[in-house]
């Protein structure tokens, strides 16, 4: 938490450009992308990054992590060093801390140091303290940031000849009909030279991907009905496999989920790492599945290599496999276009059957009103007479913790009022602000936005006055319905979202498939002939 230089942001969200009602593509790609990360302060060359996962995320995870420490640990620590200090001088003055006034000797203290940190009850706070006891001198008046900060920086010489290039290619739209999004080549990348690193997440039974229909079950609580399978959930298109294998990879390095498939003119292949000991167990390869079901971490990696040359914004691709292309053969033949004026809300799974059509605009999704804020948004009583698609959701960017909902006492005043404030609805660190569902009350012009020019700057044409209904939970006493109404606000804090399971990667007919790891690559002892011999 000390260590922390880096924000990540919400990703970006549309279709690539796959409609459903024209492309058999549609739905066989994530629409999420474009998930940027910003330096929240100077970080110098070879620093480590680190981004604020929150404290559950390790207090959850004590087994994996042997009590990493959180912000609270550190000021603790702190304070404890400053006390060590005093026991090696007898006072609180930094000038003292020098060998000739120390009460114990170098290797003393280097032994003491040792007893503090391996004393056979870990907690978190000595977790914090600083791994050498030199290290500890130069914290007790300073600060352990600044020597973690230190610890953590590599030579750069050392990450260029040891470390991973991460930035070959981006992601652009792709040349492959139906593909979505690609992935490209920022530099020219020789003929054997990495093209990306592939870390796994590795998954030992395939069918967890699965997706079943629901039933009630015997206690009248709704089960998933194992003996109706109606798809595969969409990380199976990220993920590579093999058919006689229950074994799934799923590669989670930055931009490699966008290398597509040439079953002829590919230009790159998967390999096994050799030179990444450090994340990539070998002896795994040789390992049987029941051995993967029992690992909880990632341990695996590969490469992506070129094949030739590649030159700088030219396409990556790789062979996927012929049961991938088999299957996506298949595919092809099977789908048939529909028209938007046919679509009765039923391409979806888990949507409910409409009683009539759509209308002539079919499925809406959220970006065309999210990408252009010029276009007015509809009030409540707009929306009487021209309603919103029914897939469509209005959301808010506000603070319903507001310091002015606390005026009064929830159970007498349930109803607040108030003007929206960027700084307390929209700070900086936006992406942790919920949003909440909310209706407009009222549309009105901005009178800073008189022309062009002036919307240009302000963003926005339009202010709205906003209804936003929360039920909170108020200590043991139960929930409070509480409503709020907020007014002036902007239209950049205002979203449109597509409702649950009515997107694309829902669709009934979308493409699911894993790509095919080569024979020769694909480990035997993952095999399911394998496994038979050795039960």
């Amino acid at each position: 938490f000390r260590l922390l230089n880096v924000h990540e942001h919400a990703a970006s969200y549309d279709n690539a450009g796959l409609d459903r009602y024209t492309s058999p593509g549609a739905g066989a790609s994530t629409p999420w992308f474009n998930r940027t990360s910003t330096a929240i302060k100077d970080i110098e060359a070879g620093s480590e990054l680190f981004v604020d996962y929150g404290p559950n995320w390790f207090l959850s995870r004590e087994g994996s992590f042997d009590l990493v420490p959180v912000s609270s640990s550190f000021e603790k620590a702190q304070a404890f060093l400053r006390k060590y200090g005093k026991l090696l001088v007898g006072s609180n003055n930094r000038n003292d801390l020098v060998e000739d006034k120390m009460a114990l000797s170098d290797e003393a203290q280097r032994d003491l140091w040792n007893i503090i940190k391996t004393f056979p009850y870990p907690t978190r706070e000595r977790q914090a303290l600083p791994q050498d006891h030199k290290d500890a001198i130069r914290a007790i008046h300073g600060d352990i940031q600044v020597i973690e900060k230190e610890n953590s920086i590599r030579a750069v010489e050392d990450l260029k000849e040891n470390g991973k290039c991460m930035d070959n290619i981006v992601p652009r739209q792709s040349n492959i009909p139906h593909a979505g999004r690609g992935a490209f080549a920022t530099r020219f990348i020789a003929k054997g030279g990495l093209v990306a690193p592939a870390p796994l997440v590795h998954i030992a039974d395939k069918s967890a991907a699965n997706m079943y229909e629901e039933r009630i079950g015997n206690r009248g609580n709704i089960v998933r009905n194992d003996t109706a399978m109606i798809q595969r959930q969409l990380i199976t298109n990220y993920m590579f496999g093999h058919p006689n294998s229950t074994v799934l990879l799923f590669p989670y390095s930055s931009n490699v989920p966008y290398i597509n498939h040439h079953s002829t003119e590919y230009n790159a292949e998967l390999r096994w790492a050799t030179d990444a000991p450090w994340i990539h167990n070998e002896d795994w390869l040789t390992k049987p599945v029941s051995f993967l079901e029992e690992q909880w971490q990632s341990g695996l990696m590969m490469e992506f290599i070129a094949l030739r040359d590649i030159q700088p914004g030219e396409e990556v691709l790789i062979n996927y496999g012929d049961d991938w292309q088999k299957a996506w053969d298949e595919h092809l033949k099977n789908w048939k276009p529909i028209s938007p004026e046919s679509d009765y809300n039923n391409l979806t799974m888990w949507t409910k059957l409409a009683k009539a059509s759509n209308g002539k605009d079919g499925y809406i999704r959220m970006e065309v009103f999210n990408n252009d804020k010029k276009i007015p948004i509809k009030t409540v009583e707009e929306q009487l007479v021209e309603p919103y698609h029914s897939a469509l959701q209005i959301m808010c960017r506000v603070n319903v913790n507001h310091r002015h909902a606390y005026l009064f006492e929830l159970e007498t005043v349930p109803f607040f009022t108030r003007q929206w404030e960027s700084v307390y609805d929209m700070p900086m660190d936006a992406d942790e602000i919920h949003s909440h569902k909310c209706n407009i009350t009222e549309r009105y012009d901005n009178e800073d936005s008189s022309d062009d020019e002036d919307e240009e700057a302000t963003g926005h044409q339009y202010y709205y006055s906003v209804m936003v209904d929360v039920i909170k939970q108020v200590g043991d006493e139960g929930k409070v319905e509480e409503r709020h109404e907020i007014e002036s606000v902007p239209r950049h804090a205002i979203e449109f979202i597509n409702l649950p399971y009515t997107s694309d990667a829902f669709l009934k007919n979308s493409f699911r498939h894993e790509m095919q790891l080569p024979n020769g690559m694909f480990p035997k002892a993952w095999m399911e002939e394998e496994q038979k011999v050795n039960e």
